[in-house]
């Protein structure tokens, strides 16, 4: 198993590597000048914050290796239900699986990410993660170590109740740090029809994500909005919006685009919390 651990947190590391080197580079070297209307914070990430991002994902990397071998391990022993024979349950099926995989991630996501905001949780694991308000994309995996176990343990989950080809899960697991990666960018890829249609809105963006980073609370979910929307969390600005907003954002002017009240994690409606801040409807 430690043979496994040591190649499959290289993978992960490299997938990593990959995805936020490859995105980092498009967005603020290659096109930067080009996408500065793209650009949500007004200023890019410092040095310093995207080196404490890399060295925690780095560790996490690891710690999801081991997770990955540990469940390579009892699929190896028969104790999971992936299944290698792709014609067993055909394609559309397999292309289900895929779904439910993201919707039992982003449940377990969401609920475990309100956990990790209660402040005691939050001030000894999650702070590392909300090192700053202006993320960059090398932010997709830096999490405290406790917070990388607790974050790797959907996996079980999955292999335990969702069979699955392994060219499923990989695809899956090339989502997942792609997404992650996207949602901690900075930039707003997504073309604007993502957030003015009702059905595209419910895909989490860049401008979704960094709203939870810029105030700290907001939009826990990591695929999709619905657990935000079903449990009143859901807080969407509009990039430009969002961007003259400033690094705490609290004294400005902001756009609803939901429709819903944005309340606090106290249960407060963040108008009420923040009087200063008007909010439009």
């Amino acid at each position: 198993m430690f043979l496994n651990t040591v190649l499959l947190s290289l993978i992960v590391f490299v997938r990593y590597l990959c995805f936020a080197g490859g995105l980092y580079y498009l967005c603020y070297v290659w096109k930067r000048s080009a996408w500065q209307s793209k650009r949500i914070a007004t200023e890019p990430p410092s040095l310093k914050v995207m080196r404490h991002e890399f060295k925690y994902s780095v560790i996490s990397s690891v710690i999801f290796g081991f997770m990955g071998a540990w469940m390579y391990d009892l699929w190896q022993k028969g104790n999971t239900l992936i299944y290698l024979d792709f014609s067993k349950y055909g394609l559309a099926y397999a292309v289900f699986s895929l779904f439910v995989m993201m919707l039992i991630h982003d449940t377990y996501f969401y609920w475990t990410h309100r956990l990790l905001h209660i402040p005691w949780f939050y001030k000894k694991m999650h702070r590392v993660h909300h090192s700053s308000p202006n993320p960059s994309p090398w932010a997709a995996f830096c999490f405290h170590p406790i917070e990388a176990f607790i974050e790797s343990f959907y996996m079980p989950i999955i292999v335990f109740t969702v069979p699955a080809h392994p060219a499923v899960v990989i695809i899956f697991l090339m989502l997942m740090t792609v997404l992650g990666v996207i949602n901690h960018l900075g930039y707003e890829l997504y073309p604007a029809v993502f957030h003015r249609n009702k059905f595209l809105q419910g895909i989490i963006s860049a401008t979704n994500h960094s709203v939870h980073h810029r105030f700290n609370r907001f939009n826990y979910a990591l695929y999709f909005t619905w657990w935000d929307d079903l449990m009143r969390t859901r807080y969407l600005l509009d990039k430009t919006v969002l961007r003259k907003a400033g690094k705490v954002g609290i004294d400005s002017e902001l756009h609803d685009l939901t429709g819903l009240t944005p309340v606090t994690e106290d249960g407060n409606s963040f108008e009420s919390k923040f009087p200063s801040l008007h909010i439009e409807f």
